[in-house]
């Protein structure tokens, strides 16, 4: 669904709710003001280069900024612009996002970087209509990208915009369409500085207007909040019903040789199809063979899952073989399986998972002493 950029004020009579009018100008030079004196200097606001706030717009989805910090310029680094992003390899892409989880939005990222790159555009476009049918491209992504980097009047409704309008008005849970947010953020919209006036909506909902523990004393439009001049804050957002936590059992098989190169597989775990994994074994049937190592907790989506690693050492001919036997039934399964090295690891997607279960039982090649922990 695409973004609609905000409605311009009605040229209303000068009686015409001028009660409302007034607030909302407060409401604008109040915010945008705190904005100025306390902007964070993120790197992705150095300049409005589209391209760079696209990809900070893609990562931040579901994630937080402490998060995304550290990988943002190792990903610019390695992937400088669309042109770049759109020669590389899916695999280059994933292992680059490692860490951020949500893979999906990497991969289609990286999908719309090759529709640009095949229309001839170099960076994300202006023309709202071009951005809307890229891959992974919502309301959200193309409000965002077309309000800060080229100051549009677009709105761009993420969970702390949502969480600040709920209680700036005292609004019901947002509908599939947006609404009523979507109708206020417009009403609110500072046409000027679109750009700034969303980033500013962001980074209070980011900062002060904190999901458990507002910090009202510190909010810049706080006089203006309804639940707080009602003393219902932790009210709003209204929660929504939460989806049954899935409780599952898994078991991960760490099979390796006397140097450390593992058997990894592709498309084989339900979750995480894209992703190369240990080979795993849902529910509480048969489980793979090897040491117990220990057990961790992971959740993916509303799944609890019970991870159990095992680890089981063999020969490298052995290793070879069962990567081998895989491959000979990719073709029917669309499973693949391969023999990864320690520095061939470090070059695809890592979910989680493995990170987990390698931190669990390291895979120490025999004749190495393990580091002894303290």
């Amino acid at each position: 669904m695409s973004a609609t950029p905000a409605a311009a004020p009605p040229d209303a009579a000068p009686d015409a709710a001028p009660a409302a009018a007034r607030r909302a100008a407060r409401v604008r030079r109040a915010l945008l003001s705190w904005y100025d004196a306390n902007v964070r200097p993120l790197p992705w606001r150095r300049d409005r280069d589209p391209y760079r706030v696209w990809v900070a717009e893609v990562m931040l989805q579901q994630t937080r900024v402490e998060a995304v910090l550290p990988r943002f310029e190792r990903f610019l680094r390695r992937f400088p612009d669309v042109a770049a992003l759109a020669r590389a390899s899916e695999e280059s892409v994933l292992a680059a996002w490692s860490g951020l989880g949500y893979y999906t939005r990497a991969r289609s990222l990286h999908r719309a970087a090759r529709a640009l790159r095949a229309r001839g555009v170099a960076t994300f476009p202006r023309d709202p209509a071009i951005a809307a049918r890229l891959p992974g491209v919502g309301r959200y992504t193309l409000g965002a990208v077309l309000s800060i980097a080229y100051d549009m009047p677009y709105t761009a409704l993420d969970a702390n915009v949502v969480r600040v309008l709920s209680r700036l008005a005292r609004l019901p849970r947002p509908d599939a369409r947006g609404a009523p947010h979507q109708g206020l953020a417009e009403a609110l919209l500072d046409r000027a500085r679109p750009g700034d006036w969303n980033q500013a909506l962001m980074e209070l909902g980011e900062t002060v207007c904190l999901p458990r523990i507002p910090r009202c004393d510190a909010c810049p439009i706080a006089g203006a909040c309804e639940a707080h001049a009602h003393g219902v804050t932790h009210e709003y957002p209204p929660a929504k019903a939460r989806r049954a936590t899935q409780r599952v059992r898994l078991a991960l098989a760490l099979v390796h040789d006397d140097d450390g190169r593992l058997l990894l597989e592709r498309g084989a775990f339900p979750y995480l199809p894209h992703l190369w994994l240990p080979p795993a074994r849902l529910g509480d049937g048969v489980r793979p063979d090897g040491r117990s190592a220990g057990t961790f907790r992971h959740a993916i989506l509303h799944r609890q899952l019970e991870v159990e690693v095992l680890v089981e050492r063999v020969p490298a001919a052995v290793l070879e073989r069962r990567a081998a036997a895989a491959a000979d039934r990719a073709d029917a399964s669309g499973i693949e399986r391969r023999v990864f090295s320690r520095a061939a690891r470090a070059r695809i997607g890592r979910s989680s998972l493995l990170t987990k279960a390698l931190a669990l039982a390291p895979l120490v090649p025999r004749g190495t002493r393990a580091r002894r922990r303290r």
